[in-house]
């Protein structure tokens, strides 16, 4: 992410397109769990005033990545492992279902070859950012094919903060990134063959097994 001014868009005001941009950087840690968000500092990197950043913070407040406080102003929400528990326990039905719904779509055949195109950036990725936008890329198209607005929406709520877990883990555990490839892979081939529960059952598995290899990261006190 990078301080770039930004120009008016029609239909968003200023203070939607500052979220995004604040959204992503803190998913990316440019700005750390637990820091104060100084308002004249990022006033200034993004070139606007505080009136649409601190629309832009009541925007992000709700999708927990920041909490703002009476008088001590706002603050990227800490990481953590309970917090990591409590998202993976959301995140195995609602993904596992996802995916099933994407098997059991007519075109799923060509979902499965727009995934795969995904699955194979991130093989040829230089490094952990290129990998993770790559798998970022992946999650995404796989919700948007689910079929179903109401699923889309929960997991559009509970991916803004798991991606912050999945940075810390792809930037701290090298090691993590040809096995989510793989296993992203095996849900891909679920989902070309139409297969509903296997996709389900594969995308469980996928999320178990980056929650357990995240939660070693956190735990080990490296990050």
């Amino acid at each position: 992410m990078t301080g770039e001014r930004i120009g008016m868009l029609p239909l968003r005001s200023i203070g939607a397109q500052i979220a995004e941009q604040l959204e992503a950087a803190i998913i990316r840690e440019e700005f750390a769990p637990g820091e104060k968000l100084r308002e004249e500092a990022i006033c200034a990197r993004f070139g606007v005033s505080r009136s649409p950043l601190r629309e832009a913070l009541q925007l992000l407040e709700p999708g927990g990545l920041v909490e703002r406080r009476p008088r001590l102003g706002a603050r990227v929400t800490e990481i953590s492992v309970e917090r990591l528990d409590e998202l993976t326990q959301c995140r195995v039905p609602l993904e596992s279902t996802a995916a099933g719904l994407a098997a059991a779509q007519p075109d799923h055949a060509e979902i499965a070859g727009r995934l795969a195109a995904e699955v194979a950036a991130m093989d040829a990725a230089q490094g952990h950012l290129d990998a993770f936008e790559a798998n970022v890329r992946l999650t995404g198209l796989m919700h948007g094919a689910c079929g179903n607005p109401m699923l889309m929406r929960l997991l559009a709520q509970v991916d803004k903060q798991a991606l912050r877990y999945r940075f810390r883990a792809y930037r701290m555990d090298p090691g993590m990134l040809p096995q989510m490839s793989a296993e992203n892979r095996l849900m891909v081939e679920a989902i070309r063959a139409g297969d509903s529960a296997r996709a389900e059952a594969v995308t469980a598995e996928l999320v178990r097994r980056a929650w357990s290899a995240t939660r070693a990261v956190l735990l080990s006190g490296e990050g």
